[in-house]
């Protein structure tokens, strides 16, 4: 058997020798007949055939090297951030799962050899000790906008919000990550699910186009299913849908805001806006979503109308100009479902994190941050209330009934039972 095998190979390789001497023959004779025409074909040939090898050994094989090489335009040459023969998992080991999370980064190579962003592909378990739902009044969901600092700041945010892939079973997308997640029914190593995140890193101002997006589906469909099955989590995928909207990461008139901040629309219509943010950045809901949110956010002429009516004391040492031009009024509620609810963390200042229990409702004063939890579809459920810490101390009075309502809907909509709320005391000023 060893002698036929190696005899095998032996065979292969005068084959693709022959085939490769075939090849320059041609260029030769192409190169005097029709010029360069032949060779960078050939060359474009043994460049993507290169390129897929390294794709394939750095991702596992967890990935269609040729959807990877065909995204933002497409490419026929590409290298992974590893050493070329290196994997950057390691599935194989029977102590895959206690490894993860891990990742391969795939660049892609111009003809100077420089190379750019293209690819990147994330594997991990839940529960894992390194990937956490964060919330956080801290985290500025328009940082990068308050770097650029160009007009104003809140008409778009840095990111779309989570939208479903079809009913949410599969998992979610943003406008250039897609995340699908495998439930395992076996629960091996007490793993309850295997995520893939797939994420389109493009180099400057390049987009994410909608068939892109879709490519990203599919290939994070694939990596799940062959993730999954590597490390011995019994699961069924569902189809992804045939379209994927695009996510938008524009935010909208608050009071024509629908899907997931629709909740909101009908509040200020019931109540009025008064203090409370004039823009909404909307997704789609979905019946099994493991997430959903809602961003809200003031305009600066809605900064400019609160700030007039503010009390020298409300203002303290606050400025106009510092709210406009680099800390934004915001204020986000979100939802996590099933395994993702236990994994939620209340980050404060700095890089703490406080794991949030899912059985007990709670509030973080370093977070700026509350949280209800209740059960929804037989498994635990985290809401919570994230606010920028300076705009929370002009619309804590507003704070208590507005999560009441933005939890009330979310419960309704998911048929969720065993509702709990922070005390009362916890929306007080201090």
């Amino acid at each position: 058997m060893a002698v036929n095998v190696g005899g095998s190979h032996r065979g292969t390789g005068e084959r693709v020798r022959k085939y490769l001497n075939v090849l320059m023959c041609l260029a030769v004779v192409g190169m005097g007949v029709g010029g360069w025409g032949l060779w960078t074909a050939i060359d474009e040939r043994l460049d993507r055939a290169t390129s897929r090898e390294k794709i394939t050994k750095a991702c596992d094989g967890l990935v269609d090297p040729d959807q990877v090489l065909g995204l933002n335009g497409g490419t026929a040459r590409a290298r992974p951030g590893s050493e070329p023969n290196d994997s950057m998992f390691d599935l194989d080991n029977p102590n895959a799962l206690a490894t993860m999370p891990t990742e391969c980064v795939i660049y892609r190579v111009a003809d100077s050899d420089r190379t750019y962003g293209h690819f990147l592909l994330s594997v991990w378990p839940t529960p894992s000790d390194e990937f956490a739902q964060i919330v956080s009044g801290q985290d500025d969901p328009f940082f990068e906008r308050t770097i650029d600092r160009t007009g104003d700041l809140t008409r778009e945010a840095d990111t779309s919000a989570p939208h479903p892939l079809g009913d949410g079973r599969l998992g979610v997308y943003y406008d250039n990550v897609v995340l699908v997640k495998a439930v395992c029914s076996d629960k091996p190593s007490g793993k309850t699910s295997i995520t893939a995140m797939t994420v389109a890193r493009y180099h400057g101002t390049a987009q994410v186009t909608d068939a892109d997006r879709h490519t990203l589906a599919e290939l994070a469909r694939t990596a799940a299913e062959r993730a999954a099955a590597k490390v011995g989590c019994e699961t069924t995928l569902p189809a992804l849908p045939a379209e994927l909207p695009t996510a938008s990461s524009a935010l909208v008139h608050a009071e024509s805001a629908k899907g997931s901040c629709g909740w909101y629309a009908d509040f200020i219509a019931r109540k009025g806006r008064g203090r409370l943010p004039d823009r909404a950045l909307t997704a789609p809901v979905a019946s099994h979503s493991p997430e959903e949110s809602c961003l809200l956010a003031v305009s600066d002429d809605g900064v400019r109308d609160i700030w007039s009516g503010l009390t020298s004391k409300e203002r303290g040492r606050g400025s106009l100009q510092t709210v406009l031009g680099s800390s934004p009024w915001w204020l986000r509620a979100e939802s996590y479902f099933g395994d993702e609810a236990g994994e939620v963390k209340a980050k404060g200042i700095g890089r703490e994190q406080t794991p949030i229990d899912p059985t007990r409702a709670g509030f973080s004063d370093d977070a700026n941050v509350w949280w209800a939890v209740s059960t929804c579809d037989g498994q635990p459920a985290v809401h919570a209330l994230s606010v920028q810490y300076r705009y929370g101390k002009h619309i804590r009075q507003h704070l208590q009934p507005l999560f009441r309502t933005y939890v009330t809907d979310v419960t309704a909509r998911r048929h969720c039972t065993d509702l709990r709320f922070p005390s009362d005391s916890t929306f007080r000023e201090n």
